[in-house]
């Protein structure tokens, strides 16, 4: 992991409560070597896969995308290069790389797909990815830029496409592509050799169109063998339809409280058909529906129907039931033979093994009047669940020193780190804050040693105040210098913002404005007016949002005719606005300094507004001037007696200028004041429900400049030409300079060096003062004991390794 050019390495701390997985597709590579789930959470998992038993270990844990996870789909051909597209449900597209789990690739774009297939044209050597959703097309992009190349679109009947099949006849040299649209209508396009250059503003149409009775399917799939018949799979009813003229031959209804979820051919004469309970039924195809046989195509038979002769299913699944249909896919493994794998919503990934029945012994079954079909159990089953108890000993997690061995542990639901005091503030289920030395912590929780010996240590301080749960935290100094250093906030959820004292641990207000709970906690930009300056934005679940004072100790705004729940919040600053926006697409416009509400937007209005306060951000930030005309900005103060918002833009053309240099430097000094630290902890939580787990974050180059900071403040003068690290001709080449150089030139270099040894000297009393427990001591120590036991090692075979000696000569 980079951020930048800096290399960072994550270290994650899961804690002993295993995270959340609720399963939403699932997708089984190539080589079949690991399987990749999705959840509606947004993260996806890597599964490792022994191909010979199919025994399935979670690996890894991929997060990115923000929305629940549609689809999946193989990225390349190629085995070695195990790329995967995964798409969400607001548009996001990734390109995820699964040997070590990285995004190779990322976009956002206006089209939700709800199925996306991998085929190689045979125009082309690389796989594209055929797309449809909740639009009209049918989009050819690019796995590797996530580009549309071109899209298939409807001449007549244009609809939503349900579902699309992709194959290559085999007497013809073109690639075919079957699209069925919600409201039943067939189409086929014919994708030749000389259209791959097409663009995406050269859309290609269908050749054909034909209206079947099927609506809204959920899956299209022909025949691999013979190309001549079609399996459709809607909700209702699984069908077989003739490819040559789309003609029905054959229709099944579900089971009882079932709904039919997907299905494949496993020959010609069979299919395997799953519903949204997790249960697969293997039916035995009639005459008609049988190319090769002689009544394929004619009139059905009423005793001639499809017949169940076996079903894949759980004795665990009729007695728990699921909180959403799980995830089945059909694959044909190398070594274990054809496979039905099914994830859940409780993270569990099951396999079945796909009996192959002789014809014989089929018609022997359909004989039989008392026949049942016959129920096979999955062969394997694994959750994260069960992996996370397996794992011997159990993962840490960063508060685990103060549980108690009879007690459960209190979740963790809310972190802030502040690097510049090196403490961590989690709070806590029970409505504690917990604030800890961070450095002191990881030792503990990584480092193993007589540290972890010592009864309560690291020392912790315990904040007391919320009653229930803590939401959220917040420290305002470390996003502006106008706060107070010892102010902290919390937001819980007993309805309440509490304002502490970082540094003497006591509760110095409790802001009870809300009527729900506390769900963020804001820092408003730094050129609002110099009253909301000293406040804090709070977000409750009762749709309402606040500017609460700091130093007035008392609510200044409160916007609480919100009648859904607040998803954004924008800012406009110079024109005295505060925009929320809502989950159904609303947005409110309120006054910060009177409270008012200026005005209520719907629809491209209100999406319009919270493009122009990205937009003006962004000019903000760039340097660019975002002001409103003071024309507008006077008659709305007028119009709402507001003084301020007045006098505000009758001085707005100087104050213009003011702002704009004012505003440089600001950036200037927050950029400064966004140096590296060496250690970052970051909370990360995947599921609401969830305790929060952290993800500590080693800065290598920061952490290098630190060590050897430290390096040098515990050196003395003269040490480093002893070390022969300076060579001493380059203070006689100084000391040349300033005899030769104008008094004024040798008054300046001796206030430069001045001010060297001053920083010097100051860099030295603060590392010290962090060092107080001989971190640095004990890392010089254990690799002075390593570089001995090399050396003592290549003496031993006959090797004179290079090594610096104490007067930092290299011997060789």
């Amino acid at each position: 992991m980079s951020a930048g050019t800096n290399l960072v390495v994550p270290v994650v701390l899961w804690g002993k409560h295993p995270p959340t997985h609720c399963i939403s597709c699932i997708f089984l590579s190539a080589d079949q070597r690991t399987l990749v789930s999705g959840c509606y959470d947004g993260q996806i998992c890597i599964w490792h896969v022994d191909p010979s038993t199919f025994k399935m270990i979670p690996r890894c844990l991929m997060v990115g995308h923000t929305a629940p996870i549609l689809c999946l789909a193989n990225g390349s051909i190629v085995m070695k290069n195990n790329y995967i597209v995964s798409s969400s449900e607001n548009g996001e597209m990734c390109l995820w790389d699964l040997v070590d789990g990285k995004c190779r690739e990322v976009v956002k774009l206006p089209y939700v797909h709800t199925n996306v297939q991998s085929y190689k044209m045979k125009s082309s050597e690389d796989v594209k990815l055929f797309c449809n959703g909740y639009y009209a097309e049918i989009f050819v992009m690019d796995p590797f830029s996530l580009e549309i190349i071109f899209s298939l679109s409807s001449r007549e009947k244009s609809d939503w496409i349900s579902a699309l099949y992709v194959l290559q006849p085999a007497k013809r040299e073109e690639d075919v592509v079957l699209g069925l649209t919600v409201q039943g209508t067939v189409k086929v396009w014919t994708i030749e050799a000389s259209n791959d250059h097409i663009s995406e503003n050269e859309p290609i149409f269908e050749n054909e169109s034909k209206i079947i009775r099927c609506l809204n399917a959920i899956s299209l799939i022909c025949c691999s063998q013979y190309q001549r018949t079609v399996l459709i799979v809607c909700s209702k009813y699984w069908q077989i339809y003739d490819a040559g003229d789309f003609s029905l031959l054959c229709s099944v209804a579900p089971p009882f409280r079932e709904r039919w979820f997907g299905g494949e051919f496993l020959s010609v004469d069979r299919v395997l058909v799953w519903t949204d309970e997790g249960k697969g039924y293997l039916y035995f195809l009639p005459a008609n529906c049988i190319p090769d046989n002689k009544e394929f195509h004619k009139k059905s038979n009423k005793d001639d129907a499809p017949f169940l002769y076996c079903t894949l299913s759980d004795a665990q699944i009729e007695k728990q039931p699921l909180a959403c249909p799980p995830a089945m896919r059909y694959y044909h493994s190398t070594a274990l033979g054809k496979i039905l794998l099914r994830g859940d919503s409780e993270g569990a990934v099951k396999a079945w093994i796909v009996p192959e029945f002789p014809i014989e012994e089929i018609v022997s079954m359909k004989s039989r009047k008392d026949f049942k079909p016959e129920r096979i159990q999955p062969f394997i089953s694994t959750s994260v669940s069960k992996t996370w108890k397996a794992i011997s000993p159990p993962p840490v997690g960063i508060l685990d020193q103060l549980d108690v061995n009879d007690q459960p542990s209190i979740k963790l639901t809310a972190s802030i780190y502040l690097p510049q005091q090196s403490r961590l503030v989690v709070g806590r289920e029970d409505g504690s804050i917990i604030i800890i030395p961070a450095t002191q912590t990881v030792m503990l929780q990584l480092l193993h040693g007589s540290h972890q010996q010592y009864e309560d240590w690291p020392p912790h301080q315990v904040l007391l105040g919320h009653v229930g749960r803590v939401n959220c935290l917040l420290y305002p100094n470390h996003t502006h210098s106008r706060y107070d250093k010892i102010h902290l906030l919390s937001g819980g959820v007993d309805f309440a913002v509490c304002l502490w004292d970082l540094y003497a641990g006591s509760l110095l207000h409790r802001f009870c404005v809300h009527a729900g709970e506390i769900t963020q906690l804001l820092v408003p930009p730094n050129n609002t007016s110099a009253r909301v300056q000293r406040c804090i934005c709070s977000v409750a679940s009762d749709h309402s949002v606040t500017l609460v004072s700091l130093t007035e100790r008392k609510c200044v705004v409160l916007a609480s005719r919100h009648l859904f729940p607040v998803v954004t919040i924008k800012w406009r600053p110079l024109d005295d606005f505060m925009i929320v926006g809502c989950s159904d697409g609303t947005v409110y416009v309120w006054q910060m300094e009177t409270g008012h509400l200026d005005r209520v937007l719907h629809g491209i209005a209100a999406e319009e507004v919270l493009y122009a306060c990205d937009e003006n951000a962004n000019n903000s930030s760039s340097g660019e001037s975002g002001l409103a005309n003071p024309a507008v900005h006077f008659f709305r103060g007028l119009r709402h007696r507001n003084i301020n918002a007045i006098r505000h833009a009758t001085q707005r053309g100087i104050h213009q200028l003011q702002q704009l240099h004012h505003s440089k430097n600001q950036d200037e000094s927050e950029h400064q004041r966004t140096r590296a630290f060496p250690l970052m902890i970051q909370g990360l939580r995947t599921n609401p429900k969830d305790p929060e787990s952290h993800i500590l974050c080693f800065d290598i180059e920061a952490l290098i400049v630190q060590l050897l900071s430290e390096e040098y403040s515990a050196m003395s003068p003269g040490t480093l030409e002893a070390h022969g690290l300076i060579n001493s001709t380059e203070y006689e080449k100084v000391a040349a300079l300033t005899k030769s150089a104008s008094p004024d030139a040798h008054k300046k270099i001796a206030e430069f060096f001045g001010r060297v040894k001053d920083k010097a000297g100051d860099m030295e009393r603060i590392l010290k003062e962090k060092d107080k427990h001989g971190i640095i001591s004990k890392v010089k120590e254990g690799a002075e004991n390593v570089q001995t036991k090399i050396q003592a090692k290549a003496e031993s075979i006959g090797i004179k390794p290079m090594f610096a000696d104490k007067k930092g000569k290299y011997n060789i």
